[in-house]
């Protein structure tokens, strides 16, 4: 069974995508504040060090080529290169792949301070706990809405 559809953008809608796989469209040859300087733009170029640091990037690590950085520490990078774009709907698959509790914790402040509209797809309950405000199932074909948090959705859709 196909699906289709047609979607319109509202004016001065721009839409950043973090996919699963993010982190392997970074390029090995590169340190990991040029992947950033290369990222940024004249407004917030200033700020690359200061988000390397919230990522957890510091001291010597910073000068790191990517190439040897571990998975997460290349999830991390992609997630703070991808905060210099200028989106207000931010759509993130599986964004807590690889990533430890710390840089999870990272990742969900990060959220918690996008000022866009934020649309998460994840099976990670306790990282989803305090980030959202509507859940939506995909089941059985069917697409439901739950207006609450991952909580109230987890009690909801299991007493039914």
């Amino acid at each position: 069974m196909e699906h289709g559809g047609h979607i319109k953008l509202g004016h001065n809608v721009q839409i950043g995508y973090f996919a699963q796989n993010q982190a392997e469209y970074l390029d090995g040859d590169k340190t990991i504040p040029d992947t950033m300087i290369d990222a940024a733009n004249e407004s917030n170029r200033s700020k690359v060090r200061d988000i390397l640091g919230s990522f957890l990037f510091r001291g010597d690590d910073v000068e790191k080529f990517v190439k040897v950085l571990s998975g997460g520490e290349r999830n991390r990078l992609a997630l703070a290169k991808m905060l210099l774009q200028p989106f207000n709907v931010l759509v993130m698959d599986e964004p807590t792949n690889h990533l430890d509790i710390k840089s999870k914790n990272v990742l969900k402040q990060a959220c918690l301070n996008f000022e866009g509209t934020l649309i998460l797809v994840s099976h990670d309950r306790d990282f989803l706990q305090g980030l959202t405000n509507k859940v939506y199932e995909f089941k059985d074909r069917k697409i439901k809405e739950y207006l609450g948090d991952i909580d109230f959705y987890l009690g909801t859709a299991q007493s039914q």
